[in-house]
């Protein structure tokens, strides 16, 4: 399966709703994920961690999708634009649009960057 698919493969579970999944199937143990903030997740608990706390706020994903994905397959990189919509439980909405870079050791994304449309 080429990085290209595995990318695919990954953002179709995220648009399931399977977010903790996804986690388990793509992610190496010592992952380093560096959001938009400048703030780093080190290791898959942490990001277990993270994704968990941030689905205890979600009431509803309103919407979501991929705009474009591509990959650098010789280098082991794939890059995902996507967009989601998100009503809070505290009332609050909020759309993020945002660029996914990650970098495949093998079958498994050990580092991941995300930037975001401001």
């Amino acid at each position: 399966m080429t990085y290209y698919e595995k990318a695919q493969d990954l953002f179709k579970m995220v648009e399931e709703g399977k977010l903790l999944e996804v986690l388990d199937k793509f992610y190496h143990e010592d992952v380093k994920i560096i959001a938009d903030d400048g703030s780093v997740r080190k290791g898959k608990v942490e990001a277990r961690n993270y994704n968990k706390d941030f689905l205890r706020e979600i009431q509803e994903i309103i919407g979501e999708g991929v705009k474009t994905i591509t990959s650098d397959e010789k280098r082991a990189i794939t890059m995902v634009e996507f967009w989601f919509e998100i009503q809070f439980k505290n009332g609050h909405k909020k759309k993020l649009e945002e660029v996914a870079i990650q970098h495949w050791e093998g079958d498994l994304i050990i580092k991941e960057n995300f930037y975001s449309k401001k």
